[in-house]
């Protein structure tokens, strides 16, 4: 478990079908966010160069509704009552419950909204140290 003050809540928007645009939001608390604001200025202009770091631990706190973690693979099978980590998805700072059609719904409306790009389990050693390191852009 991390220290009170590093403890952050976030949303996961796991997609789950593309073409028609559906996502399902899970709520978490207990997440370590470290985020860096930031632009890249190259010659054909100013790009986003924003990044996120996140420690989501193994034993994360679902807030509201109770959902277990599952593969992404198995997710997609059966998603209800689960929640999953899959690159592609979007994670939102802060818990918020919008119903979203694209990543542009919550990035008009939240500050920090990011992708996820790298999932990396560390699951290894301790069980109450277990986690996933995860980075978006």
């Amino acid at each position: 478990m991390l220290p009170r003050e590093v403890r952050t809540p976030i949303t996961i928007y796991n997609q789950f079908d593309k073409e028609n645009g559906i996502w399902k939001a899970t709520q978490l608390y207990g997440v370590m966010w470290d985020n860096t604001k930031a632009r890249n200025v190259n010659t054909s202009g100013i790009t986003n160069a924003d990044a996120l770091s996140m420690v989501i631990p193994q034993d994360v706190q679902v807030i509201g509704e109770q959902k277990v973690y599952k593969q992404p693979k198995e997710w997609k099978k059966q998603p209800q009552g689960a929640w999953t980590i899959q690159s592609g998805d979007i994670v939102v700072k802060g818990s918020v419950d919008d119903d979203i059609l694209s990543q542009r719904d919550l990035e008009g409306k939240y500050d920090e909204v990011y992708v996820i790009n790298t999932i990396d389990p560390k699951f290894f050693g301790p069980k109450e140290m277990w986690h996933w390191e995860v980075g978006a852009n």
